[in-house]
This record gives C-alpha cells, structure tokens and sequence, in this order.
C-alpha cells in the first residue's frame, strides 16, 4: 500500500462522505414564547422598499475520501474536501447584476484526519496545469461531516461578518442557524432555516400556523441553545426566532423559521424580524425554478451556483489527487 506520512493508505473509490446538515440544528429550549406579545396574532412585515440586503452561504464537496491504518492495523477514514462561502449583496427594487453582487467568495481545500492521525504535514500541495491546489491538514475529534460542516460555519461567518462592516446592509441574512460568532460579537444576522425538524411554537399556539398569511410571522419566540458544534465558542447562546410564511402552500410546508442572537436585544430583533418578514417573501422559489421550492430563496440558489462553479471540477480535482498520492508519495 502507498503512504501517506507513516500510514499505509487506500482510496475508497466508490463511497463519498455524505456532508449532513442536522447538526447545524441546535440544541434548543423554548424560554419564552411571550417575550414580545402576551396574546399571539400574526404579525404583518413592514415594507422596506431599496434597502440594502445581503445573503451569505456556503457549499461543500468531497473530493476523495480514503483510509489510513497505522502499524497495528487500526483503521480510520480521511477525507480531501473543497468548501466556499460568499455573499451576495443587492438594492432591493432595484436591477442587480450578479457580477457586481457576489462580495467576498473564498474557497478552501482540506484533508480531515482523525486525530491521533498526524501525517507529519500542515500542508498538501498538489501541482494541476501550471497551478497549484493546496489541502490543508486539519484534525476531528468526532465524526468527520460534522467537523466539516463547522469549517464550512466558520467560513460563512467571516465571509458574513466582513461583509457587513464593509457594506452594512440593512438586513443581513445567512443560510442556516445563526453562528455562535454572531453572539459573541454582538452582530444583527438573521439565521434563514429550511428544515423544520423541531417545533419552537408552544402547542396552544399552533393555531397560528394556519392562521398566517403571505408576509406576516408570529411574534418573536426567546430560546435558549446549547451549541453542538465542534470548536470552541459560545457554551450557552440565547435566540429570538420566528416563522414567516414565505409561500401560499398549505400548512408548514409555506413556512420558514428565522433567528438571531438575543445578544443584540428585543427591538433591534423586532425591527429585523419585521424587514425580514416583508422581503423573505419577495425571493421564494417555485417548484418551476428549485425542486427546493419555496424555501431555497433565489438569491442563495444563484450564490450556491457561483460557489459550486469557483470550486473546480471535481473529476480534474480527484485526477490529480489520486495520482499524485499514488506516484509521489506525501513523507514527513
């Protein structure tokens, strides 16, 4: 077998790293469901016509995934990843060109190991066609989608965070729950999550569900989190988070949850969540345009297409990484 390091290794040509996203999904408690109204009614948006609104998301792809096994024949999985993040910036009402929206697109390569795996090198660097694609080395102490999906976190954080002090849209929104980081440097993002695998809404209020129209949510919901990212950060993290329907389809499925940081107070997370309400609707998808329909919002879809696009191609990517593990083996 080849090494990598002091490891035998082999490629593992067939199976590719599912990345989830469920533990993105915080662990999270309702503290209080009437923190902004003692008596629930929905709530209309407030129109916010030519604001700034910026969306920021991230994407990531397996590029090969192989095992090591040391001396004693122990055997762990690795896996050489590509990640990017970026945003895109718009005026709301106003033609926006994708060229001269998309702000601050990065993209990133690493090799996960587990630790206890120290290959001896920071750095892999891999010659393509007159260029260079470098994997950096980094280590998980669990599973490796999770460690990932936390690159892939902190990635859209930054990307997020330089955006908005450079810009300083009126409303930020980030694909996804809101980052710990936005805690702890007290920043107004506003968290835009699909799935619905949890509900925040206490049950002798669910009625409002059925009782939201287009462009209206319910009244700001305070939860207490408890982050199950690997890293390290926040220990506690408390939210306001509401739902918005976003589409005229029946039920929850027209629904879209947003959050963020308690951190920033009660009436800067109403005046968000009041913008939020009125523009959210304005970039839903149908079913015509996104499978993902209504929640993918269209300005994500566009930025995750730039994204994918700027990584490269995978067939060239995973060429190359074979070959040259295979002919010039990485030694410490």
């Amino acid at each position: 077998m080849p090494l990598l390091g002091k490891y035998r290794f082999s490629f593992d040509t067939w199976k590719r790293l599912e990345v989830e996203e469920d533990f993105l999904e915080e662990s999270e408690e309702i503290e209080d469901p009437y923190v902004e109204l003692k008596d629930w009614r929905p709530l209309q948006g407030k129109e916010c016509n030519h604001i700034n609104v910026a969306f920021v998301d991230g994407v990531r792809r397996t590029e090969h995934l192989i095992y090591i096994e040391d001396e004693e024949g122990n055997f762990s999985e690795g896996v050489f990843v590509s990640v990017g993040a970026g945003g895109i910036l718009m005026k709301h009402g106003r033609l926006n060109s994708m060229n001269h929206s998309i702000k601050g697109m990065s993209i990133k390569r690493f090799l996960v190991l587990k630790k206890g795996f120290n290959i001896g090198e920071s750095l892999l660097r891999f010659e393509l066609e007159g260029t260079a694609i470098e994997f950096s080395v980094d280590f998980a102490e669990g599973e490796l989608s999770p460690f990932v999906n936390e690159l892939m976190s902190r990635m859209e954080s930054m990307v997020a965070e330089n955006l908005y002090r450079s810009h300083k849209p009126e409303l930020m929104i980030t694909d996804g729950t809101v980052h710990y980081s936005a805690k702890l440097k007290s920043l107004p993002f506003v968290g835009y999550v699909k799935k619905h695998r949890r509900r925040y809404v206490p049950s002798e209020e669910t009625w409002i569900f059925r009782e939201l129209k287009l462009g209206e949510r319910t009244p700001l919901i305070r939860l207490h989190s408890q982050p199950t990212m690997e890293g390290g950060g926040a220990t506690t993290f408390d939210k306001f988070t509401w739902y918005v329907r976003i589409s005229e389809d029946e039920g929850i499925s027209g629904i879209a949850r947003l959050e963020v940081s308690a951190g920033i107070g009660l009436n800067r997370a109403k005046e968000l969540a009041d913008m939020s309400t009125y523009i959210v609707p304005k970039f839903a998808s149908t079913e015509f345009t996104d499978r993902r329909a209504p929640h993918n919002l269209l300005p994500i879809k566009h930025l995750e297409n730039a994204l994918r696009k700027a990584l490269g191609s995978q067939t060239l990517i995973r060429r190359v990484i074979t070959k040259e593990l295979l002919t010039n083996p990485q030694a410490p």
